[in-house]
């Protein structure tokens, strides 16, 4: 036994067994399952190379792997440790494909393993991996990293408006069939599939011109944008500060009358009716809206 030692007497013909604690701590199976699966993934996760990964791992290579015909074991390993590092540049190159082209092949697979040591994934899906991609570019000494941050949040909001739940528009005619003196108390409820986003530079026309296959510079100015889901499809809609100041407060829970009320005291001056129109007529044919309602304190 590891743990205990037996002790034999032979009084009056009888054989006796006692079990005798010893005071050594157990010392590790190397191929008990939890910390074999710690080490391996402590060694392909490791940001250095397979031999510092290896170096600095618990458990020795050789201690659990065996060699192949044409492999040492440490030879074997690094292949499930490069491929970890390909595997995640792939995934975050898939949902981030605007930026890992403005950035170049080289420059984004240093900044995603940069990013993955900050942000390693924690789920059994790599959907949620890139979720914090655009604040650490923001926080980063990178080149451009304003518009490489934006570019990315922008990438980011598409992806999360894809993934949300469908929800149906209301009725394009919807306001229209609302008496006039209670406009002011209507409330909408959005659409899940939406995200408004404000930037510091043009990101969305230079996503524009990737798309296109063409080349826009990036410059510095505010630009404003909702980017939204219908029918399983991605649509980003650009807009003034006027009209995103409206949408995100209609967003928020606001009424049209607290909404026009905000917007008066920002812009100093009230929305014309032709804004109104026009922003609502564009807003229910995008199906932002999924309902509305007349608040009950303000009828």
């Amino acid at each position: 036994m590891s743990d205990a030692y037996r002790e034999v007497s032979r009084e009056s013909g009888v054989v006796a067994t006692t079990l005798i604690s010893d005071p050594r701590p157990p010392t590790p199976d190397p191929l008990a399952l939890a910390p074999l699966q710690e080490w391996m993934q402590s060694v392909v996760t490791h940001p250095g190379d397979v031999y510092e990964a290896a170096e600095a791992g618990a458990i020795g290579v050789d201690t659990v792997v065996l060699p192949s015909k044409t492999l040492q074991p440490i030879q074997r390993v690094g292949i499930y440790h490069s491929m970890y590092m390909l595997r995640m540049i792939e995934a975050l190159e898939a949902d981030y494909e605007a930026l890992a082209y403005a950035m170049g092949e080289h420059a984004f697979g240093h900044l995603v393993r940069e990013y993955v040591q900050r942000f390693p994934s924690r789920s059994y899906t790599l959907n949620r991996l890139g979720d914090h991609l655009p604040e650490f570019i923001a926080a980063s000494d990178l080149k451009r990293k304003t518009f490489l941050a934006d570019l990315a949040r922008l990438e980011l909001a598409m992806t999360h408006v894809f993934e949300e739940a469908e929800a149906a528009p209301m009725p394009p005619d919807a306001i229209a069939s609302v008496p006039p003196d209670r406009i002011e108390a209507l409330r909408f409820t959005p659409i899940p599939a939406i995200r408004l986003l404000t930037f510091a530079c043009n990101a969305d026309e230079v996503f524009q011109a990737w798309r296109e296959e063409r080349v826009v510079e990036p410059r510095r100015g505010k630009t404003w944008l909702a980017v939204h889901r219908r029918d399983y499809g991605v649509y980003r809609m650009p807009l003034s500060q006027e009209a995103f100041t409206f949408l995100g407060s209609l967003i928020s829970g606001e009424t049209i009358g607290s909404a026009i009320t905000k917007f008066a005291r920002r812009f100093r001056r009230m929305p014309r009716q032709q804004e109104l129109f026009g922003w609502f007529r564009d807003w229910s044919e995008a199906g932002l809206f999924a309902a509305i309602a007349i608040t009950e304190q303000e009828r």
